[in-house]
């Protein structure tokens, strides 16, 4: 019997992104799971951010350097999706930092930084 493999944080893994509606990134191309196995595994979703090769140098992309061609993860492009139905598959752990930064990116863009600052205010 085969292992099933259910994504991790911190992977890159090939996902389909279609359909896509809008501006939305489409086509099956790797991406970066933000959520943990525990929370992949219980409700057969990801959350994640797509890795693009399409290098632009905005704000919200973060390099990634262990994969065939230069990429970056497209951190304001978080979406959650279904992995058991869209082709998951590993690839690699994505290099040392590359979490850290895409979070630093993400904070500002849903408000977090503010709730941070007044949470260490409050200490």
């Amino acid at each position: 019997m085969t292992e099933i493999y259910i994504p991790e944080r911190n992977d890159i893994v090939w996902l389909d992104f279609e359909p896509k509606k809008g501006k939305e990134i489409g086509k099956y191309r790797p991406a970066l799971v933000l959520s943990s196995r525990v929370y992949n595994q219980q409700t057969g979703l990801l959350i994640c951010c797509p890795v693009s090769t399409s290098i632009r140098g905005g704000t919200t992309e973060v390099k990634v350097k262990n994969l065939d061609q230069p990429s970056v993860v497209a951190a304001s492009l978080i979406q959650t999706l279904s992995w058991k139905n869209r082709k998951v598959k590993k690839i690699t752990k994505a290099e040392k930092g590359v979490m850290e930064e895409v979070l630093i990116r993400i904070l500002p863009l849903i408000g977090a930084e503010q709730v941070i600052e007044n949470i260490l205010s409050k200490t």
